[in-house]
């Protein structure tokens, strides 16, 4: 296993807020937030299981036709953070292990433990998915393997759906774009949330929290399923 405790070259940015006249430099310095840019490429199967976890920035996957996995990352924070909290990346051929915010252990400020991370992956079409994070929205394109896909508080939008999905928020909204072939068994949980489907579907039970039906032909092995607290779920 190839295990990468990540660095890439870091770009100072100014400031979000006004430093107050008489703080000292050493404060200033210290809220100071600074970029880093992370770029790897690792061998991967066609088949192989990218995992993802991630606290707060967007995700964005895209399928392609290269037999590895590219992983572009953007980390946002101070210099502190940036050293003491690391991008984790585990990896073999069949599988990828992503963590952004591996704290090291002398790491003890619970209250700022979170470096704001964006990452853009392209990863081979018929990858499983296993994301999960927490502000972060999530966007996949073009992946014809399994999805499981969970975020607290964004959203998640998925292009060209093909295998079986599960997505899950609380309050992010849900929107999937299958691929016209798509069929199989739709399952959907929510508090307050709605479906709304543009394609047809079958509805095999249902009430206000649970319904259940089948997609496309019926006939398909996949299951689509979808659960949230009061996020919208949209098919089409």
């Amino acid at each position: 296993m190839q295990r990468a405790y990540v660095r890439g070259f870091v770009v100072l940015s100014a400031a979000l807020w006004l430093i107050p006249a008489g703080t000292s430099p050493s404060a200033a310095a210290a809220e100071q937030r600074e970029t880093e840019v992370v770029d790897r490429s690792f061998p991967f199967n066609p088949d192989g299981h990218l995992k993802l976890k991630n606290f707060s920035g967007k995700v964005t996957i895209t399928g392609s036709d290269r037999a590895n996995v590219v992983v572009h990352a953007v980390r946002r924070a101070t210099r502190e953070r940036l050293q003491g909290i690391r991008l984790e990346i585990e990896a073999t051929p069949s599988e990828i292990s992503i963590e952004a915010n591996k704290k090291d252990d002398h790491w003890e400020d619970r209250d700022n433990d979170v470096v704001d991370t964006e990452f853009q992956i392209e990863v081979p079409q018929r990858a499983t998915l296993d994301v999960h994070v927490f502000s972060s929205d999530v966007r996949i394109t073009g992946v014809e393997g399994k999805q499981n896909l969970h975020t607290f508080s964004g959203e998640i939008h998925v292009d060209d759906a093909a295998g079986s999905l599960d997505a899950e928020t609380f309050s992010g909204d849900i929107e999937v774009d299958l691929v016209p072939t798509a069929s199989g068994r739709v399952d959907f949980d929510s508090f307050s949330g709605s479906l709304d489907t543009d394609l047809p579907m079958t509805y095999r039970a249902g009430n206000k929290r649970h319904i259940t039906g089948d997609i496309g032909s019926g006939g398909g092995s996949h299951t689509f399923h979808f659960k949230t607290f009061s996020g919208d779920v949209r098919i089409k």
